[in-house]
């Protein structure tokens, strides 16, 4: 699927998909309420069906791209649909890797995303560790306190990505382009990703 030439129009059958979280369907959606109409449950931009993690960065990009570019999410609904939830290991260090990566990918030299990347590594190593002692790898999503502990991370280092787009001087379309390409890294690494055990890919 292309993340580079969004299009302009919503294809037919879709819905026009709307910045912020919504009260129903009949009043907007943003991609993730889309997703939990289409997993059938309530209308929610929290769906069960969605780990919190992804949902986070889900929501982050769309609310910052712009409208045009917001229709492309729906094409993606379908891939948001239990992504994570059937990954045996931790899921929030997928994600924390995949915007390092495009962090990293305008400024090979900020600190924060090479801080990020190095506790993506050091959460890997414990997860490792504590499989490797036969306990739990403590993934956590269940539950409110959880989901918070795995969307403030992920709200946070989007913050300074649109921060770092920023100061690369990126105009609208590319960093919509940027972040269509972000979201469909995380996808494809929380489908890909196999053990626990594994690290992600370097963000460098």
């Amino acid at each position: 699927m292309p993340t580079t030439q969004p299009t302009s129009a919503t294809p037919e059958g879709l819905p026009i998909l709307e910045a912020g979280a919504h009260r129903d369907a009949r009043s907007g959606s943003c991609v993730m309420e889309y997703v939990s109409v289409l997993a059938g449950e309530r209308f929610t931009d929290r769906p069960q069906c969605t780990h919190p993690a992804v949902a986070a960065l889900a929501w982050q990009v769309n609310d910052a791209v712009s409208h045009d570019v917001r229709q492309a999410l729906a094409l993606r609904a379908v891939d948001l649909v239990g992504a994570g939830r059937d990954h045996d290991g931790p899921v929030r260090p997928l994600v924390l890797a995949a915007i390092a990566r495009a962090g990293l990918a305008l400024d090979p030299l900020n600190r924060f995303f090479l801080r990020l990347e190095r506790r993506v590594e050091a959460a890997y190593a414990r997860a490792a560790a504590r499989r490797a002692a036969g306990s739990d790898p403590g993934d956590g999503s269940g539950g409110r306190i959880s989901t918070l502990l795995h969307v403030g991370p992920v709200n946070h280092a989007c913050a300074h990505l649109l921060v770092a787009a920023r100061a690369a001087g990126l105009d609208g379309a590319a960093r919509d382009a940027a972040l269509l390409a972000l979201l469909d890294d995380c996808l494809a690494a929380v489908r890909t990703a196999p053990a626990a055990d594994r690290a992600p890919a370097p963000a460098g």
